[in-house]
Order: structure tokens, then C-alpha cells, then sequence
């Protein structure tokens, strides 16, 4: 029974400490975040850098649109080279078919031109997965910058913040003593790292686009006119 009780008052010490880390956490995060209504007091010749910051994260919200927009545009365009994928394997089936009707006529010529149509639609299927590839990693691209685009727009917030509560403890509010800014110059650390965490993504992911371009650009070179896929090389 000793035993037992211990080992309650051991798993609820336990779930005590996790609650108070969790509640630490929140109180952390929220502390490094001021209050707009807070802001109304302080005279508007002393917001120079609020309203600076202010138009840095209006800009940073418009750059995470203009990603979302890009998302959408590489995800439709590799919808559309899936599609041309889809009709170049239907193709090379047909001209599949074509040659073995032209086996059956025994003759040499008609044989030789059938299997002639077929591989050029084999090299067409192939540039046409190539394509699809490529447009596939152009999204994980554009997915990648969206990362890093809200990571800017996480440091835009950040910076605001911390322009605010410099701002309060200009005006004198004597609410900030209660605000600490180191916690505030710590959130503007960490979403520093991960905006630079974001970029190295995104190079990463373009060296993986580039090489899947050259292979499509490889394999339709190959291809006869016309098999090639209907994707922009630029």
C-alpha cells in the first residue's frame, strides 16, 4: 500500500511539473506580445518605429498572399502536365496496339513504321513524366517559399512587438516594468533562425527542381516533335 501511495504522489508530481512547464510556456509566449489597446496612450510622435514596423509586416503579409497565389498557380500547371502525361501513355498503348496489327499483316514496311510510331511515343511518354516531374517539384518549390514567407511574416510580428514595448516604456506606461524585453528580443531571435532554417529549404528544393528540369529538357530533346509535353523550359 506504501508502495502504491508513492507511486501515485510520484505520477501526480509528475503531471504538476508538466502543467507548470506548459503554463510557463503560455505565460512566455504571451508576454512577448503587447497589447494593441495598451498603445492607444502613446502619443503618435513616439510611434516612429511602430509605425515602421507596422508597414514591414503589412508588406510580409502581402509577400505570404502572393505565395499562396504561386502555390496555387505551380499546383494547376502540374495538373495540366499530369493530364498530357495521361494522353501520352494513351498514346503509346494505341501505337502498342498498332504494331502488333501490323505483325499480323507479315508485312516488313508497315511493321517497320509501326514500331518506328511506337518509340517515338515511348520517348514522348517519357518526356511527358519528366514534365509532370518537374512540375511537381516546381510546387514543393513554391510550397517551400511559402514556408519561408510566413517565417518572414512571424519576424514581422516579432519586431512589432518588441517596437511596441519599446514604445510603452518611452510613454512612461508603467505597465511595461512588467514586460520583459528580453523575452521580446528572444521571439525576434527565434523566428530569425527559422526564417534562416526556411531559406536553406528553399535553396535546397531548387537545386532538386533544376536537376528535374534538365532531365525533362534531356528527355524531350529526344523525343520527336510534338511528344514532348506542352511545359515552359524558363
Amino acid at each position: 500500500m506504501f508502495q502504491n501511495r508513492t507511486k501515485r504522489h510520484w505520477v501526480m508530481g509528475l503531471a504538476l511539473g508538466a502543467t507548470m512547464a506548459f503554463s510557463a510556456g503560455c505565460s512566455s509566449s504571451k508576454a512577448a506580445r503587447v497589447d494593441d489597446a495598451m498603445m492607444a496612450r502613446v502619443p503618435e510622435d513616439q510611434l516612429g518605429e511602430v509605425r515602421e514596423a507596422q508597414l514591414a509586416r503589412t508588406k510580409a503579409a502581402d509577400n505570404v498572399t502572393r505565395a499562396e497565389v504561386a502555390v496555387r498557380d505551380a499546383e494547376r500547371a502540374a495538373e495540366v502536365a499530369r493530364r498530357n502525361g495521361d494522353a501520352a501513355e494513351s498514346r503509346m498503348e494505341a501505337e502498342q496496339a498498332a504494331v502488333k496489327a501490323a505483325e499480323a499483316t507479315g508485312q516488313q514496311r508497315p511493321i517497320a513504321q509501326a514500331q518506328s510510331r511506337l518509340q517515338g511515343a515511348e520517348a514522348g511518354r517519357m518526356a511527358a513524366d519528366a514534365e509532370v516531374s518537374w512540375h511537381e517539384r516546381k510546387t514543393d518549390t513554391a510550397k517551400a517559399e511559402k514556408d519561408l514567407r510566413d517565417a518572414e511574416l512571424k519576424v514581422a510580428d516579432t519586431e512589432l512587438n518588441l517596437a511596441q514595448l519599446k514604445a510603452l516604456k518611452r510613454s512612461g506606461d508603467v505597465r511595461a516594468r512588467e514586460m520583459s524585453e528580453a523575452n521580446y528580443l528572444a521571439a525576434v531571435a527565434d523566428a530569425k533562425r527559422e526564417v534562416e532554417d526556411a531559406r536553406r529549404r528553399v535553396d535546397e528544393q531548387k537545386r532538386v527542381e533544376q536537376d528535374a528540369r534538365a532531365q525533362w529538357q534531356r528527355l524531350r530533346s529526344n523525343a520527336p516533335q510534338g511528344y514532348g509535353g506542352s511545359g515552359d523550359a524558363d
